[in-house]
Parts: C-alpha cells; sequence; structure tokens
C-alpha cells in the first residue's frame, strides 16, 4: 500500500537541505554559514533561512558566536576532553536525581526510544539512531527535575551529538551495543538503586570518551 505523501513546510525543507549539506561535506566543520548567500543558493527569503538555522542550532548542527555569526559545529581534541569532563560528572547526576521521579510511563518511553535506536542501528540509519538517542538523553535530563541542569547538559552535549554524526566512522555493532548499554541503565532506573544508575551512566560515559577522540582525531596523535 502507497503512504500518504506528508506535507513539509518551506522552513524544513530548508533545514533538511542545510543538514543534508552538513552532513555531505557540502558545509564543513567550523565554516561559516552566510544567511544572505545560503537564501540565494536555496532561493529562500533570508528569515526563512534564520529560522532553520535557529532549529539546527537546537539540534546541535550549527553554533552561534557573538560577533563571529553562525558556523558548523566543529570541536577540537581539547574541546571534546573539557566537555567531557563536565559531562560525566553531570550528566550522571541527572540519572541519579532522575531515579526519585521516574513513572512506568517515563520508563516505557525509554524504551521506545531505545527500540528506535535498535532499528535505526539494524539499517544504519545514523540520523535516525541519533535522534533517538539524543531524545532519550533529554528526556532523563529532564526527569532530573532540575532545569538548570538541563539547560547546561543541552548546551553541552547537543554539539556532541551532531559533531559526531558528522564525523562518525562506527560500525553498526557500535550503535547496537550503544543501544543494549541504554537498556542496562533505564532497567537499573527501573529494579535498582540511583547510585547503580549512577554508576552506568558514568562508566558508559567515559568508555564513549574514549573512543570518539580516539576515532575521530587519532590521525592526529599518530603524527605527533
Amino acid at each position: 500500500m502507497l503512504k500518504l505523501i506528508q506535507p513539509i513546510s518551506k522552513k524544513d525543507q530548508v533545514v533538511a537541505a542545510i543538514k543534508d549539506a552538513i552532513l555531505s561535506g557540502d558545509i564543513a566543520p567550523g565554516e561559516q554559514i552566510v544567511e544572505s548567500r545560503m537564501a540565494h543558493e536555496l532561493g529562500s527569503g533570508i528569515p526563512l533561512v534564520r529560522e532553520a538555522l535557529i532549529a539546527l542550532e537546537h539540534q546541535g548542527f550549527v553554533q552561534k558566536t557573538p560577533y563571529k555569526g553562525t558556523t558548523v559545529t566543529k570541536l577540537a581534541p581539547d574541546d571534546l576532553r573539557q566537555v567531557f569532563q563536565l559531562r560525566v560528572e553531570l550528566e550522571p547526576l541527572a540519572v541519579e536525581w532522575a531515579k526519585k521521579n521516574v513513572t512506568p510511563a517515563d520508563i516505557d518511553e525509554l524504551q521506545q526510544l531505545i527500540k528506535g535506536m535498535e532499528r535505526a542501528a539494524q539499517k544504519v540509519d545514523l540520523v535516525q539512531f541519533y535522534q533517538h538517542d539524543l531524545d532519550w538523553h533529554r528526556k532523563l535530563w529532564s526527569l532530573s527535575g532540575n532545569t538548570y541542569l538541563v539547560d547546561v547538559l543541552e548546551r553541552l552535549v547537543v554539539p556532541l551529538f551532531a559533531f559526531f554524526l558528522v564525523k562518525n566512522k562506527r560500525e553498526r555493532r557500535a550503535y547496537i551495543e550503544s543501544a543494549v548499554v541504554h537498556g542496562k541503565i533505564v532497567t537499573a532506573l527501573r529494579d535498582k538503586s540511583a547510585a547503580e544508575a549512577r554508576r552506568l551512566m558514568k562508566e558508559s560515559l567515559r568508555g564513549w570518551k574514549d573512543d570518539m577522540i580516539q576515532m575521530h582525531f587519532q590521525a592526529k596523535y599518530e603524527n605527533q
């Protein structure tokens, strides 16, 4: 049976076009995006491009810097180390605080997001995998009940997801294993102590940090 064609707004089309250019490498990490030029290339208005860039900033694909404008997310090894130095402390804390707030409905939502990750991993659909993954983490952050912590993690973690998606070189097995680890954390939230859930999150983040730094910057290390 044929599927109904879904209407897509002009803004969504512009978002998709810019994201595709970033993921394909046509717009490189660190490259500045000039709104007027982008609008001309896409045949759209500048306000529409501006709206699209706001959406892409929320997704972590671009970063806005005062006096520099908008650039495609780029992270150096030192940036990664500093971000993870905070993340490995703050996100496990969010998981620990989530333990006292989580409900059966929340557990079900987290598990459904993991299933989405698993389906995407099997198809090697990395865009969908990272979207489900990011939604899973955002759900955990919100369950902490601390809006300030949520805001900090949003600023820290979202650019990581987008950057790794652009630079990705992992095999399908790694994504399947990642979904399994997420499942263990949800099981701990449901059945075990807050301390155990926090430990699992911290352990997984440390392993991910080491893998990602080695993967994306191995060539640099080999030349040192």
